[in-house]
């Protein structure tokens, strides 16, 4: 199986680096040029892994087409292509529907839609999909595991989530900062924080049990963390992140349109 890339940053570099990592059957990976560091240190790690200067030579040559081109230039990029009839596309292209992708670049055999986050370069990263495929399924189970939904409105509502990752970040940035601000070391509270993340994070990978169950389990009542939760939504905090939710979704909305 040939694969390509067109569009080589953060998402492709992680998609490629598990698929080795899983040791799946791929004869070839053929990267772009853009981003030229990423595509030389990907074709320096792995024999594998070729660049192509040529986006519609790519096409050409895969039998497995990666779409991952930012949103804004992704109708500059595709719209002088030509898929083949008989391709298969996986648009990695959050905010971009399927009939705009087919309008710019041809009709294909099948696309699929697929929100891959960077744990998947350490196969430990779950991959919303929209659109039956049994190859692309396959791939993104063996880096992490793969959901398919089975309307747009479910694709879209995981979508939402995936756009956390920088909320993730920054509520640790804000914890951090408010220890610094009370006397503390910031490095040491910056390790502190990742550490106690981390530990939940596992915590409730590892669980069966709702989201719910886990908060009461952790919080004694009328004890800290009790406290902290309720205070925290009394505050206002429920409502923006759901303000938050709202916004990105509408976006993603929008851009169908």
């Amino acid at each position: 199986m040939k694969i390509g890339f067109i569009g080589t940053g953060t998402i492709s570099e992680a998609v490629i680096t598990g698929m080795m990592k899983a040791g799946l059957k791929i004869d070839e990976i053929i990267v772009s040029a853009r981003s030229r560091k990423t595509s030389a240190d990907l074709a320096a790690r792995y024999s594998c892994v070729s660049i192509c200067e040529d986006n519609q030579d790519i096409i050409d040559q895969s039998d497995l087409l990666f779409l991952a081109v930012l949103p804004q230039v992704a109708e500059e990029v595709i719209a002088p292509l030509t898929f083949r009839a008989d391709q298969e596309v996986c648009s990695l292209i959050a905010t971009i529907p399927v009939e705009k992708i087919t309008a710019w670049g041809g009709e294909v055999a099948r696309i699929t839609r697929a929100v891959p986050l960077p744990p998947v370069a350490e196969l430990n990263g779950i991959t919303v999909l929209s659109g039956p495929s049994e190859r692309v399924e396959m791939i993104f189970n063996a880096l992490g595991g793969a959901i398919v939904t089975k309307s747009l409105r479910e694709f879209d509502a995981y979508t939402v989530p995936g756009s956390s990752m920088g909320l993730y970040f920054g509520i640790q940035e804000l914890i951090a900062d408010w220890i610094k601000d009370q006397g503390g070391d910031r490095q040491e509270a910056r390790r502190f924080i990742a550490s106690l993340f981390a530990a939940l994070s596992r915590t409730a990978e590892q669980s069966e049990d709702s989201f719910s169950v886990l908060r009461s389990e952790h919080s004694t009542p009328g004890g800290l963390n009790e406290q902290m939760f309720r205070v925290f939504c009394g505050s206002g905090g429920k409502d923006a992140l759901n303000d938050a939710m709202n916004a990105v979704a509408d976006r993603i909305t929008k851009a169908r349109s």
